[in-house]
């Protein structure tokens, strides 16, 4: 199954590789300069129901990005169950942590997901416009950081400094995926318009699914002393959604590295920033743990419907 599905070039790996590196770098640089005993200062006085409703806030998030999937799904009368998609998805948000990119998830779904659809553009078509309807929900949210901001948040000031958001396009990945498959999807795509209920429903689900990791970083961040409005914390994580979408390891290094410039620029200290990054990856990971657990089972249902349908086909067919 997607037996036709090549693996990224070697350029592409060493690409990702180097982005992450380099913004990796860039993060520790950035929090080189920092009084460390503050940061475990700060990051031990975060009280445990904090920690806890932005854990639940984190997993509410992966439901509503379930939910907005299986609307998709469901709209294309594929039989699959909200708690079956979830485990799919839940799996491979875990996965995600490891691989290079978030892609690297929208491929594991794409993989399992098809022993439920039968079709590979239904497969493939179902997360490339889950994907694409998200990133439609977060660019309305783009003039969040734009009037926070201003025109800092495009060009780099005189002196150097700035916060370049060249992530303000549909990821580079989604984008070949999305042109490489084109000619086999098109039928699937052209089959959701005649459903254009399907597309209003998905939208309305991406808010949620948006808004509440946003939430998770609001709780922490006025626990660590902040003074940031809700409205600010959009505009931080909008700027660090598109940014992230760079060549990356699940946008490792470019998303702290902008937490940590942006929230700065609003006058928190930079313990305060980098506590705040380095703590809202950690409670996001921690979220996707569960995953793990259906994780092998994941792997195993799929390979034992490829071999199913390795004995579908008849003698002297290839």
């Amino acid at each position: 199954m997607f037996s036709k599905i090549k693996k990224s070039p070697r350029s592409g790996t060493i690409v990702r590789w180097t982005g992450t590196l380099l913004t990796t770098a860039l993060f520790i640089w950035l929090i080189s300069g920092q009084k460390w005993e503050v940061v475990l200062q700060k990051a031990s006085a975060i009280q445990p129901w904090a920690i806890l409703l932005a854990l639940g806030a984190y997993i509410s998030s992966y439901l509503f990005n379930n939910l907005r999937w299986c609307i998709l799904l469901w709209a294309r009368d594929v039989k699959i169950t909200f708690w079956q998609a979830f485990r799919m998805a839940w799996a491979g948000v875990f996965a995600s942590n490891f691989l290079l990119s978030t892609i690297g998830g929208d491929g594991f779904r794409m993989v399992g997901v098809s022993r439920y659809t039968g079709q590979k553009t239904i497969a493939i078509g179902s997360v490339v416009l889950d994907r694409i309807v998200n990133i439609i929900a977060m660019v309305c949210l783009v003039p969040a950081p734009l009037l926070i901001f201003g025109g800092a948040l495009l060009a780099p000031h005189r002196s150097g400094e700035g916060f370049p958001v060249a992530g303000l396009v549909i990821p580079v990945q989604l984008r070949k995926l999305f042109e490489r498959y084109f000619p086999k999807i098109a039928d699937a795509f052209r089959a959701w318009a005649s459903r254009p209920w399907a597309f209003v429903y998905a939208f309305l689900a991406a808010w949620p699914s948006n808004l509440f990791p946003m939430t998770a970083t609001y709780i922490i961040a006025h626990q660590l002393g902040m003074s940031v409005s809700f409205w600010q914390v959009i505009g931080v994580q909008t700027a660090a959604y598109f940014v992230s979408q760079l060549p990356s390891i699940n946008g490792y290094g470019f998303r702290e590295a902008t937490y940590t410039t942006l929230y700065t620029a609003l006058g928190a200290s930079l313990e305060q920033a980098s506590t705040l990054a380095l703590m809202t990856r950690f409670i996001s990971v921690i979220a996707t743990v569960p995953g793990a657990l259906w994780l092998s089972g994941s792997v195993t249902s799929v390979a034992l419907s490829d071999t199913e349908a390795d004995d579908r086909i008849e003698p002297g067919q290839s």
